[in-house]
């Protein structure tokens, strides 16, 4: 049966080849051309002797005439081109010079020697055709296949929402009466602690109000300098420190002024009334006297004097700090208060350990400076809670464990929720072939930039000499042109150019084996362009028709 229809087909050929016709006319057209009866102009304007057909003259308005001469502007010359592709060109191409058809036809006045290479073309046409052919073919069985995982993926992710959905509901509940076990838990937790918390609150004010007691106490002593337990205005005239209007005199209304109005003061009333209005700018007298002796240049500088011992009957004060100055300020005490005669003559060596005693008593005095601060720290520190308050503590971090662990699933589920969601609201094709890309990124790169496109998700840029990328788009929508919309996508509102629009890429899809981006370019400014290849563009590839076995003939 093939080869009854092969020599069907060469004697086809061959009656067509050798139906006679004029120069420049194709064998479709054969019939308008007949030799024996009179040429009708194909307009049907008039009609001509047949001999008047190719004389080098245009009879006919539309050039039907003269299709194998250049006599007529409008018309055309067919190039039968055997083994390859037919052509029609304009007959003012005939005799230029220019062999316009691959059989040489059109320069038939032997000015010049074409060379018919149709046969040549016409293989390597059909080796592309041929290997286009096979790229859908391959294409289109991966394109199959991507729909049929597409298909599934989808009816699997609407059975997982469906899931979902159900335990959201069971989760809502898990949460609601874990939320209840915390609120009940935390409330004794929060009584315990309140009250655990409101105890040491007023012992931190005790304590408080007893440091500043001892200040007062202290300042009293230091004030009452004839020590007759009373405060009075001679002695505070004699500190500058009192001196409102510096003008170098404490005056008797100064004085009365500190003393609130009276003309001296116990200590209870010190305490009570003189001390809160001086605390601020308090300096102990002694070292308002050193501050004088160093303004006169003193070559002997007295010790730093410390407060003094509580007197008897004070009430002992439990700061360790506070200890430790008084045990400092008796070593003090006991240095004596000027040089003996003896002083005067000593050697290198006494002079040397009265500087390393100085050395160290100033070295003693930093050490203590630094306890005082990690002394203090550590008595301002809240005590534990007793073992009830910790195990209302321990069961309400429990419960709220639970709330959160609950919490944390409920949240976990919910993301699951929106992403299925969003998954199944997004348009992959008509039949679901574009998923495969969902998630996928593929990366291009030129003599400057590597580009990056993420399907359905964004695009961006990249110097190849590093830094960082830059957003040339978000995914938007499907973009083809009319009804093959799926042949383009568009990612919109990247990062804003300087002084211009936001960058935006429109990706265009062609058949191929693999996915990959195949070009990028700036066509516009901050529009980009990339070329595309996937098996999900690739249609049914084409079946050989009767014209591809003519040609082959």
């Amino acid at each position: 049966m093939k080869y009854q229809l092969f020599i069907l087909c060469c004697l086809v050929s061959l009656c067509l080849a050798t139906i006679p016709r004029p120069r420049g006319v194709a064998i479709s057209m054969a019939s308008f051309y007949r030799p024996d009866v009179p040429f009708r102009c194909r307009d049907g304007s008039k009609e001509i002797p047949f001999e008047y057909v190719n004389d080098d003259y245009c009879d006919c308005p539309d050039g039907t005439d003269e299709p194998g001469t250049s006599a007529c502007p409008g018309g055309k010359f067919h190039c039968t081109n055997a083994g390859f592709r037919p052509l029609n060109i304009l007959s003012s191409r005939v005799n230029d010079g220019i062999c316009d058809c691959c059989d040489g036809t059109d320069e038939w006045d032997g000015n010049i020697d074409c060379v018919n290479n149709c046969k040549e073309l016409g293989k390597k046409m059909r080796e592309e055709a041929d290997r286009i052919r096979q790229l859908q073919e391959e294409g289109y069985k991966l394109k199959q296949k991507f729909i049929e995982e597409g298909k599934q993926a989808k009816e699997q992710k609407k059975a997982e929402l469906e899931q979902l959905e159900k335990n959201k509901i069971e989760l809502e509940a898990v949460k609601t009466e874990m939320e209840g076990k915390k609120t009940e838990a935390e409330a004794p937790e929060k009584e315990a602690k309140d009250k655990h918390e409101q105890a040491w609150n007023e012992e931190l004010e005790r304590r408080n109000a007893e440091k500043e007691r001892l200040r007062a106490e202290i300042a009293f002593a230091e004030l009452d300098a004839n020590k007759d337990n009373k405060i009075s205005l001679s002695e505070i005239k004699g500190l500058s420190m009192f001196d409102v209007d510096s003008n170098g005199e404490v005056s008797d209304d100064e004085a009365k002024e500190h003393l609130e109005g009276e003309e001296e003061v116990d200590q209870d009333h010190f305490i009570l009334k003189v001390w809160p209005n001086i605390k601020q700018f308090y300096k102990s007298p002694d070292s308002e006297e050193q501050a004088k002796g160093d303004n006169q240049e003193v070559t002997t500088e007295p010790p730093e004097v410390l407060p003094p011992p509580l007197r008897p009957g004070f009430p002992r004060h439990r700061n360790p700090a506070v200890e430790r100055q008084r045990q400092l300020f008796a070593k003090r005490a006991s240095l004596p208060d000027s040089p003996t005669p003896h002083d005067d003559v000593v050697d290198d060596d006494n002079d040397d350990d009265d500087d390393d005693d100085e050395y160290e008593d100033s070295e003693e005095y930093e050490e203590n400076k630094t306890e005082d601060n990690k002394d203090q720290q550590e008595e301002d520190k809240m005590p534990d809670y007793d073992e009830a308050t910790k195990a209302l503590i321990a069961a309400a971090d429990e419960a709220r464990q639970q709330f959160n662990d609950a919490d944390a699933k409920l949240k976990e589920t919910e993301n699951q929720i929106r992403d299925l969601q969003s998954y199944l609201g997004t348009d992959y094709g008509p039949n679901e072939e574009y998923s495969v890309l969902k998630g996928n990124c593929y990366e291009y790169t030129d003599r400057e930039y590597t580009y990056k496109l993420c399907a359905f998700d964004r695009a961006t840029q990249r110097p190849k000499s590093g830094g960082s990328e830059t957003s040339l788009g978000n995914w938007g929508k499907w973009d083809g042109p009319g009804e093959d919309k799926y042949a383009a996508q568009k990612y919109e509102n990247g990062q804003s150019c300087w002084n211009g629009p936001n960058r935006s890429v429109k990706v265009y899809f062609k058949c191929g084996t693999e996915h990959k981006v195949t070009s990028a370019s700036e066509p516009s400014r901050c529009e980009y362009a990339f070329g595309f290849e996937t098996p999900t563009h690739c249609t049914a590839p084409p079946t050989r028709s009767a014209d591809d076995v003519h040609d082959e003939l």
